[in-house]
């Protein structure tokens, strides 16, 4: 991808939604000492659902914990965002002092499980991120749009957990997709 070809009008939506994402997100990132790069912003927020499925039932588990170390060990950043998606990144602003992908990648799983114990703090402002990243998504209904990820996420995390107020959580469950527009 060759970003000089990017339109200002681009440009501006990919500024915008970025800013968006980094203002929703700033109480987190100095909580935690959590300062990301586009990519890294992005990767974590795509894996942010996990933690609203997990905190809908009000606690985290072992099983959950189980699942959550298991879904971290396979997030690598690199891998997760490809060269044309980190050069049309390279146009929004970027904090300076970023941690390195290699740090985020042995973070992340304790940062989403640390969310998921802490989502009442955060979920609102979380969900805007979010909400602001399906912006990017201009076909949610197709199978592996990021809507369709994200539902999965939800959906599976919710599956996998053997919550003693499954009817709760599921209603939980709707609210935030309903939020989110999934």
């Amino acid at each position: 991808m060759d970003i000089s070809s990017i339109s200002n009008e681009n440009r501006v939506f990919i500024r915008t939604i970025f800013n968006e994402m980094r203002i929703n997100v700033k109480e987190f990132s100095q909580d935690r000492d959590f300062v990301m790069t586009n990519p890294q912003l992005f990767v974590f927020l795509s894996n942010v659902p996990a933690a609203l499925a997990i905190a809908s039932d009000g606690t985290v588990d072992e099983q959950e914990i189980a699942t959550l170390e298991k879904i971290s060990k396979t997030i690598d950043v690199k891998s997760a965002v490809n060269y044309d998606l980190m050069e049309m990144m390279a146009i929004a602003f970027e904090p300076e002092q970023c941690i390195t992908n290699e740090e985020f990648n042995i973070r992340i799983g304790s940062e989403i499980l640390y969310l998921s114990r802490n989502i009442a703090k955060y979920e609102k402002n979380f969900l805007k991120a979010i909400k602001a990243l399906l912006t990017f998504d201009f076909n949610p209904k197709r199978e592996g749009s990021l809507t369709s990820s994200f539902s999965n996420l939800m959906d599976s995390m919710i599956e996998n957990n053997s919550s003693q107020n499954k009817e709760e959580e599921l209603k939980k469950m709707q609210e935030i997709k309903q939020t989110l527009g999934i």
